[in-house]
C-alpha cells in the first residue's frame, strides 16, 4: 500500500488556481486492502479518494462533495490520475539514418475502438513513421500522447480505454474507467512516465449538498513480456472485476439461441419447440429488439425499419406478442433455459409516450429535425422513471439477463444540456446514474446478468466490464453473410483485453463461419430470422447439435491464458491461428484457420505455457491425435498440416 500512501493521484485547478495552493485537511484510514483519504477544503469542498489493492494491481476512485450551504469555487483541468512511475532509462531518439530498433523503445500499446469492421480492438504498435522520427507506438523522451473518446462512448472509433507501456521487459498495464468522454495523455522522460486520465472539458462548480464519483482508474505493473502482461490482465479482469462466477451468478458467458424481437409469438413458439424437442444444447433465448411499442406490427428481422421509431415505448406489442412475451418467456423457463431480453432505455424517439407525459425527463437534440431523444439519467425522475419501468419487465418476464443497447452519440446532447459554470456535469451526472442503475439492478436481482451493447462494443471499459459482460462486442456480425474472417480478428484483438466476450455466428450453416465464431459468448443466428428457416431438415440439426456440443467443450479455455500465434488481419491468403492454455490444469486449445487463398499447406507455431520437459498428446476435433514434447514445440514449434484451404481446426491438447 506504501505506492498508494505515497502520492496525491489527482490534480485540479481551484479557482483557477492548483489546488495544492489553497488550504485542506487530509485524514486517512486503512483497513484491509483498501486506502481512504479525505481532503477537505475550508469552503466545504471534500474529495475522497477510495483506493485498493488487488495483488499486484491498484485502483482508485475519486468522489466530489459540497458539505457547505453555498456553491464551491469552480473546479477546472480536473485530472482524476495524475501519476509518475518509473522505466528503464532511455535516452531520446537521434537525428540519424539508423533507428533504434523495436525491442529498444517504450512502447504504447492500446486497442482500437468500434468501427464495425475487421479491426475492432485490434492493438498494434510497431508501424515506422518516418514523419514521427520512429514508430507510431513509441513513447521517445520529451514527447507526449493524447488519446481519448469520441462522441461520448468510451470504446469508440478510434481507441479504447486500455493501455500497455512497455519497455525492456517491464512496464505498466493500465485503464481508464470512465463510460463517456475520458481522455488520457502520456509522455515521458529519460526515467519516468507520467500518466493523466479525465474527463473532458471539466469546468464546474458543486452545488450545496452535491456529490458524484469521476472516473476511476486501474494500475497492474509487471516485469514480464508483453504476452505475459496482458495474460496478467486477463487474471485481473476475470478475478476481481467480473461478474461470472461470483454472487450466484453464471460461471461461464451464454450459448444463445437468437431470436428477433419484432418476429411474432406463432413462429418464435415454433423455434423453442425445435430447440427442445432436438437438445439442442443452448442455454438462453436471446429475444433482440422490435418486440415494444404498443402499435409497433410484426418485421421479420431488423431491416424491416417499423419498430426504429417505437423506441421508448416499452410496452410489449399486442400486434407482436398477444400475451406480452409471457407465454414466450414461461415456455423457456420450462425448458431449463433462461431468458434474454433487449432494451435501449437511454433514448426515445420524439412522440413515444414518455416522451410526451415527461418531456423534462429528456434532452433534445440541436437539429430539430432528429427525433431521438436522450433520457437524462442525471435528473432524478428519469432515473426513477427508467429503474422502474425495467425492474417491472425483468421481474414479471422473469428476465435472466438484461441486454441493454444504445445508439446515439452523447456528447453533443451533454453539452448543449451544461451552462458555463456547469461544464461537464451533464455527463457526470448520466455516467452516474447509469452506474447506478446497474447496480441497483444487479442487488435487486441477485441472479442477474447484464449484457452490454451500445451499438456494438462502444462502451467497454473497465466500469462497464465490472457489472457486465459485452456479449455482442461489435456490430460487425449484424448482416447474416458477414466475413467470417472477421470473427477471426476480433478474437485475436479482443481477447487480449477481455477474459469474457461474445459474438454472432451469422445464418449459415457452414463449419469455418461457426468455428470461426467460437469465443467466451456465442449467439448463433439460424434462429433469428422469420425469413429464414430453422434446421429444415435432420442434416442441419444433426450438424448444429455437434457444433454447439462441441462449442460447449471449447468454451471453458476462452477465459484462460491467451496466445496469439498470427497477426490480426483480414487477407485471405494468409493462415489465423491463437492458443488457450489452462495452467491450473496444464491442458489448452489450439484454433487454427487456413484462409481461402492460402497457398501454404503447412505451417509452424510456437506454443507457450506448456511446462518444460513434459510430453503433451494433441487430439484434432475432427478426429486422430498426436504426441509431441514441450522443450521442442516451444523452442521450434509445432507443425500443422491442413490440406484444404477455407478450413477450421481445433486441436486440444493435455499435459501426459
Amino acid at each position: 500500500m506504501e505506492f498508494l500512501k505515497n502520492q496525491i493521484r489527482f490534480h485540479f485547478l481551484y479557482n483557477g488556481i492548483p489546488f495544492t495552493e489553497h488550504n485542506y485537511t487530509v485524514t486517512q484510514t486503512e483497513t484491509a486492502n483498501t486506502l481512504t483519504t479525505v481532503y477537505t477544503f475550508c469552503d466545504g469542498l471534500r474529495i475522497t479518494n477510495i483506493a485498493k489493492k488487488h495483488g499486484d494491481a491498484y485502483e482508485w476512485v475519486n468522489m466530489l462533495e459540497n458539505i457547505s450551504d453555498k456553491p464551491t469555487p469552480i473546479l477546472s483541468e480536473l485530472w482524476d490520475t495524475c501519476v509518475t512511475l518509473s522505466l528503464p532509462h532511455e535516452e531520446p531518439i537521434p537525428r540519424s539514418a539508423y533507428k533504434p530498433g523495436f525491442s529498444d523503445i517504450t512502447t504504447v500499446y492500446t486497442p482500437r475502438g468500434s468501427y464495425w469492421d475487421d479491426y475492432d480492438f485490434a492493438t498494434r504498435a510497431d508501424n515506422f513513421n518516418m514523419f514521427d522520427v520512429g514508430y507510431s507506438g513509441h513513447l521517445s523522451p520529451g514527447k507526449e500522447k493524447r488519446y481519448s473518446a469520441a462522441c461520448g462512448l468510451s470504446s469508440s472509433f478510434d481507441c479504447a480505454p486500455f493501455f500497455n507501456v512497455h519497455k525492456n521487459g517491464m512496464g505498466y498495464i493500465f485503464a481508464v474507467g470512465w463510460s463517456g468522454q475520458w481522455n488520457c495523455h502520456l509522455s515521458r522522460t529519460e526515467d519516468e512516465l507520467t500518466v493523466k486520465a479525465k474527463i473532458e472539458d471539466t469546468h464546474f462548480r458543486l452545488m450545496p449538498g452535491e456529490s458524484f464519483r469521476t472516473s476511476s482508474f486501474v494500475l497492474l505493473p509487471y516485469i514480464c513480456s508483453v504476452t505475459d502482461s496482458q495474460n496478467q490482465w486477463r487474471r485481473l479482469v476475470k478475478e476481481h472485476y467480473s461478474l461470472l462466477g461470483q454472487n450466484g451468478r453464471d460461471t461461464e458467458a451464454p450459448l444463445c439461441a437468437g431470436i428477433w424481437g419484432g418476429m411474432r409469438s406463432c413462429a418464435v413458439l415454433d423455434r423453442l419447440d425445435t430447440i427442445c424437442k432436438n437438445n439442442l444444447p443452448y442455454e438462453y433465448v436471446w429475444i433482440d429488439a422490435g418486440w415494444y411499442g404498443d402499435t409497433t406490427p410484426p418485421t421479420p428481422d431488423e431491416f424491416d425499419c417499423e419498430w426504429r421509431f417505437h423506441t421508448g415505448d416499452w410496452r410489449v406489442s399486442p400486434c407482436i406478442h398477444p400475451n406480452g412475451l409471457k407465454d414466450v418467456a414461461d415456455t423457456v423457463h420450462a425448458s431449463g433455459r433462461k431468458f434474454l431480453l433487449w432494451f435501449e432505455p437511454e433514448r426515445a424517439i420524439s412522440g413515444t409516450p414518455i416522451t410526451m407525459e415527461h418531456p423534462e425527463y429528456f434532452i433534445f437534440p440541436e437539429d430539430e429535425n432528429d427525433n431521438n431523444l436522450l433520457l437524462n439519467l442525471g435528473n432524478p425522475g428519469a432515473w426513477n422513471y427508467c429503474f422502474e419501468t425495467l425492474s417491472h419487465l425483468i421481474e414479471k418476464l422473469g428476465v435472466d439477463c438484461y441486454r441493454q443497447d444504445f445508439n446515439t452519440y452523447t456528447l453533443p446532447y451533454w453539452r448543449k444540456n451544461d451552462t458555463e459554470d456547469r461544464k461537464g456535469i451533464t455527463e457526470i451526472l448520466h455516467i452516474n446514474g447509469l452506474y447506478r442503475l446497474w447496480d441497483a439492478l444487479l442487488d435487486r436481482f441477485p441472479n442477474l446478468l447484464i449484457d452490454n451493447c451500445a451499438g456494438g462494443g462502444r462502451r467497454i471499459d473497465i466500469e462497464t466490464l465490472r457489472r457486465s459482460v459485452p456479449l455482442w462486442r461489435t456490430d460487425y456480425q449484424c448482416s447474416a453473410n458477414f466475413p467470417a474472417e472477421g470473427l477471426q480478428c476480433h478474437n485475436l484483438s479482443f481477447s487480449s483485453w477481455i477474459p469474457y466476450s461474445g459474438t454472432g455466428s451469422g445464418r449459415i450453416y457452414d463449419t469455418y463461419r461457426i468455428r470461426s465464431a467460437y469465443s467466451p459468448a456465442m449467439m448463433t443466428g439460424y434462429s433469428f430470422s422469420e425469413g429464414d428457416a430453422f434446421c429444415q431438415n435432420e442434416e442441419q440439426i444433426s450438424w448444429l447439435k455437434d457444433r454447439l456440443t462441441e462449442y460447449l467443450e471449447v468454451r471453458p479455455y476462452f477465459s484462460e491464458d491467451y496466445y496469439p500465434l498470427t497477426e490480426c488481419s483480414n487477407r485471405n491468403d494468409i493462415w489465423c491461428a491463437m492458443q488457450f492454455h489452462r495452467p491450473s490444469l496444464g491442458d489448452g486449445v489450439l484454433l487454427v484457420f487456413s484462409r481461402e487463398n492460402s497457398p501454404y499447406r503447412t505451417a509452424v507455431f510456437k506454443l507457450a505455457g506448456l511446462e518444460e520437459n513434459a510430453g503433451y498428446v494433441f487430439t484434432d476435433a475432427d478426429g486422430g491425435s498426436f504426441s509431441a514434447d514441450a522443450s521442442a514445440i516451444m523452442q521450434n514449434g509445432l507443425s500443422l498440416t491442413i490440406e484444404q484451404q477455407r478450413t477450421a481446426k481445433i486441436y486440444f491438447y493435455h499435459k501426459i
